[in-house]
């Protein structure tokens, strides 16, 4: 019965991440995955500056791109989206938070993802023009997105 309940326990924490905050949120998992699966099925798109339609996406246009399809209305700018939602840990992330860069010639946001998979890895899928462009999915650990990352926001809760 003991091995159970630590189990339990065990099962039920890796779904949550503990803060300081005494809010308690919930979230519908399944719009985050769905988000998710959905933003997918554009990899591959190519990166369009000021594009926010199928035929080309730049950064934040895909991700309002993918939220609009979920009754979420972001602004076509990495920067506002900045603005938007609540800060979280980077440990905390969750798929379908949105990760946010310093720009590549700049020390304010200038890129912006979603948080794919935080599993061990942060990974996130985004609409980028380095290395190839459009939409691909990338790793936090990638020593270009290491030293450019800002924070991760909750526009879900």
């Amino acid at each position: 019965m003991k091995i159970f309940a630590l189990t339990s326990i065990f099962l039920l924490s890796s779904f949550f991440c503990f803060s300081n905050e005494s809010d308690t949120v919930i979230v519908n998992f399944d719009v985050r995955d769905s988000i998710v699966t959905y933003a997918t099925e554009f990899i591959g798109t190519p990166y369009k500056w000021g594009g926010e339609s199928t035929s080309g996406f730049d950064c934040s246009g895909f991700v309002l791109y993918v939220f609009k399809k979920f009754g979420y209305r972001l602004p076509h700018s990495s920067a506002a989206m900045g603005n938007l939602g609540t800060v979280k840990e980077k440990e905390c992330a969750e798929s379908g938070d949105i990760i946010l860069f310093k720009g590549t010639q700049s020390t304010s946001i200038g890129h912006v993802g979603i948080v794919y998979e935080n599993a061990g890895e942060l990974i996130f899928i985004h609409s980028s023009s380095y290395k190839g462009g459009g939409v691909k999915i990338s790793k936090l650990s990638d020593g270009y997105y290491t030293q450019r990352f800002v924070k991760i926001v909750d526009v879900l809760s």
